[in-house]
């Protein structure tokens, strides 16, 4: 469960929100739709903890998590569609490049060795091994086709795009 309580932002002051309560549950779908420039990105950042609230909480249930991709969509052009959506979970797509680039090293070391036995607990126990096929599975119910997986972000349609 991700609950917002009584939260406000305010810019200068401008209230952009103002004493918002709101609770996300587990087993339903939700979308924040207004019009440009309402807030609709600031209000995830929020809810993400990238950016502190004026006033109010937010509270996430422990082992959950709210992932986002920004809304720049030329952004993610030289990343592949299914790291993109990886992505979305950014400590988990850091471990991995991280665990790539120490196995790539033709001199690993003994500290090597130790920090690679680190990021794999980690990224185990962040399901990790799940991770490509659940971007898999997600990007094949978007109408997303197996064959465009492993394309850059560039080379698919704009359409595409927006649904990845």
């Amino acid at each position: 469960m991700i609950a917002a309580n009584g939260v406000t932002l305010r810019l200068g002051k401008k209230a952009l929100f103002e004493d918002v309560s709101i609770k996300f549950t587990e087993g339903n779908c939700y979308g924040i739709i207004g019009a440009n420039g309402a807030g609709k990105s600031t209000f995830l950042r929020i809810l993400s903890g990238q950016l502190e609230t004026t006033n109010g909480s937010v509270t996430i249930t422990e082992g959950q998590r709210l992932s986002f991709l920004e809304q720049d969509h030329n952004k993610y052009d030289n990343q592949i569609v299914l790291d993109t959506v990886i992505q979305g979970n950014p400590r988990l797509f850091e471990i991995r490049a991280e665990k790539d680039a120490l196995y790539a090293k033709e001199d690993f070391s003994d500290e090597d060795g130790i920090r690679a036995s680190e990021l794999e607990t980690e990224f185990a126990e962040m399901d990790g091994w799940e991770a490509e096929s659940n971007a898999e599975a997600l990007l094949n119910g978007l109408g997303i086709e197996t064959e465009l997986h492993g394309y850059l972000m560039r080379e698919i349609t704009g359409a595409q795009k927006v649904k990845v």
